[in-house]
């Protein structure tokens, strides 16, 4: 049998599922168009300033299209590339390190005893219960959060986060998709959150916002047999629609090969959309036949359907499936065939968590911080490069002298060294009358001025002020209060960027919690939990009950965790508290033998130093025998043998 032969017949095509997919590809395709209109210029502009390729013209242009010949021929072509410094200062102080993640039961609302009346055992089960409810759900606490502080080492969460964050800064969005993952050689699954580019996503263009989306989709690429394994489909049933460059290459040198092409047999990769659709399957999209929406609705609103250009069905829902007869009479494996891979939408949510620093209002769409100062930036790079080519032409030295000078005094000029002596004869005349040196006119000091103001109009608008290089400022600064007021003004924006990114991280969180407890069972977790956390996983974590994965515990990550440490500042701080705290704690363990308190007060502040904490743990000391009683013989060779163990000579 030959490759193309397994494709599927037409008869075997369900129609009903070809018209949704017919359907499906035109949303997307308007959406990919409005995506151009009002996000994609301006986001590949920001990109083009930080790593092109694009020409120079084109990028001071723009996407407008205005004429070329507008602008100012230059001899140098310079870019100014302070969407690279952007990126560099602002990147590391927003995300330097994984978060903490920190998972605790919800706290009851405890109502007092006397609104009970007399009622006192009704009280006392409702307490009973509570307390056993907080008991459970602290343990199931401490073993979520045990696997989501394990996930981000395994799985380089920083790696994935920082390329989100960079290109949020660039562009004005990331995007982390959090998916149940099989690590290659093993049967266990595990829950991940990995970056892909903006690019690949499309969204809702009626949603007035992002999170109001009723659908969304996610590009992917992939080789053909991939697609066919992964889909579980029959190999060879589907073409492709779109040629790798390793098999470009192939093309090039091959004859036949290129004979294939004209066929269309050289495309080896799949271009295909993974929507999630919160509006059902597809009997509400427009267009669609009336015939056709009553059927679609026991599908329910919730819908995960793939499609591809050029084939015609679905491909997580082939005709193998619809051709099967034990779907038609099993409509639970129809549903779990278009239900999401996880039920985000429990929580109101998307596999995908989105960080936008400037969202737009009625738009799906943010706004690149880039964009704000884009006028600013292509100036400078215009400006600079005229300069340059301008200094280069007013550097150059002009001799003008008379043509009735000897070849001796024109030698001397061009070619003699230094302190050489020129004799003139008296008919030469002055000096000045035989040889001048030509100057050009010096460059306005004007235009250095408006450079350096552009420049720090720019600065503004995205942030980068000179404190944020180090730089003292304009002024000096004279007081320790003007030092504190300045550093509290440069951080409001830094401060409310790095707020957005740790709520995105624990966005992040929350959809790892909720497929953890969805997906994963006892042996997906030993490897992070032990044998004994595996055994407590599978009794109270595990869950199908999306509503309690979603909200039965809170999520948080510890503030300031993903940003740079200020080793200085932890320093200053631990000890002025440890100078105030230790007496404080230290008389209270002289009174209760407790030393816990004193202990962290150590502990924290032997780590601001860097050193071992558990080097410095005090013990607690042991308590004075009780005194003997009457009936004892009270010998103080007995007393020591009780308190000692030391056995008496003898």
């Amino acid at each position: 049998m030959s490759y193309d032969d397994s494709r599927y017949s037409e008869s075997e095509i369900d129609p009903v599922f070809r018209s949704i997919v017919n359907h499906w590809l035109t949303k997307v395709k308007k959406a990919k168009d409005h995506k151009r209109e009002v996000f994609s210029p301006m986001a590949d502009e920001c990109r083009s300033f930080y790593n092109g390729p694009r020409e120079w013209e084109d990028i001071l242009l723009g996407e407008g299209g205005n004429n070329k010949n507008e602008i100012i021929d230059c001899t140098f072509k310079v870019s100014v590339n302070k969407a690279f410094e952007f990126v560099s200062i602002f990147g590391p102080a927003l995300y330097f390190d994984n978060p903490v993640r920190t998972v605790k039961p919800r706290m009851p609302v405890i109502v007092p005893q006397q609104f009970f009346g007399a009622d006192v055992m009704t009280y006392e089960a409702m307490i009973q219960q509570e307390n056993m409810r907080v008991m459970k759900d602290g343990l199931t606490s401490v073993l979520l959060e045990a696997y989501l502080n394990w996930t981000p080492i395994e799985f380089n969460l920083d790696e994935e986060s920082r390329l989100a964050v960079h290109e949020a800064l660039l562009i004005g969005r990331g995007c982390a998709w959090t998916e149940l993952y099989s690590p290659p050689g093993t049967n266990m699954n595990v829950v991940r959150s990995v970056y892909d580019t903006t690019d690949n996503l499309i969204t809702d263009p009626d949603a007035p916002s992002f999170k109001k989306s009723t659908w969304i989709a996610r590009m992917c690429v992939h080789p053909v047999w991939q697609v066919e394994r992964d889909f579980g489909l029959r190999r060879g049933s589907i073409k492709g629609n779109c040629e790798s460059q390793a098999k470009q290459a192939d093309i090039e040198t091959s004859d036949e090969s290129r004979y294939d092409r004209k066929r269309g047999f050289t495309n080896d990769l799949l271009i295909y959309w993974k929507i999630y659709s919160k509006m059902g399957v597809g009997g509400r999209l427009q267009g669609v036949n009336k015939d056709l929406r009553e059927p679609l609705e026991m599908f329910g609103d919730y819908a995960y359907i793939v499609v591809a250009e050029g084939t015609p069905y679905p491909l997580n829902f082939s005709p193998d499936v619809t051709n099967d007869p034990k779907f038609a009479t099993d409509p639970q494996a129809i549903f779990a065939k278009l239900a999401w891979p996880t039920p985000f939408w429990g929580d109101d949510d998307w596999p995908v968590s989105p960080l936008d620093f400037h969202p737009i209002h009625n738009c799906p769409w943010p706004l690149p911080t880039l964009k704000a100062g884009m006028g600013e930036l292509k100036f400078l790079n215009w400006c600079m490069s005229f300069l340059m080519g301008k200094i280069r032409n007013t550097t150059r030295d002009f001799i003008a002298i008379k043509k009735e000078a000897g070849e001796e005094i024109k030698t001397t000029l061009l070619e003699g060294k230094d302190l050489t002596l020129i004799e003139l004869e008296a008919a030469h005349g002055t000096i000045s009358e035989l040889v001048q040196f030509l100057q050009h006119p010096e460059v306005n000091g004007d235009i250095w001025k408006m450079i350096q103001e552009v420049e720090g109009n720019f600065d503004k608008r995205v942030g980068l002020m000179e404190l944020m290089y180090g730089a003292g400022g304009a002024t000096q600064i004279r007081s320790a209060e003007e030092v504190k007021q300045r550093n509290l003004n440069m951080n409001i924006r830094p401060d409310d960027m790095r707020r957005q990114v740790e709520k995105w991280q624990t966005r992040i969180a929350i959809k790892e919690s909720v497929a953890a407890r969805y997906h994963l069972i006892a042996s997906d977790v030993v490897g992070a939990l032990g044998q004994m956390g595996a055994w407590a996983w599978a009794q109270f974590v595990s869950t199908r009950d999306i509503y309690q994965a979603c909200h039965q515990l809170e999520h948080r990550i510890e503030a300031g965790s993903t940003a740079r440490p200020n080793k200085e500042w932890e320093v200053e701080t631990m000890d002025a508290a440890f100078e105030k705290l230790a007496p404080v704690f230290q008389a209270y363990a002289q009174q209760t033998m407790d030393m816990k308190p004193l202990n962290n007060l150590v502990a924290d502040t032997v780590k601001a130093h860097d050193l071992d904490p558990a080097r410095y743990q005090l013990l607690s000391p042991m308590l004075p025998p009780p005194p003997p009683t009457p009936g004892d013989s009270g010998a103080p060779g007995h007393q020591n043998q009780a308190t000692t163990g030391i056995a008496p000579p003898g």
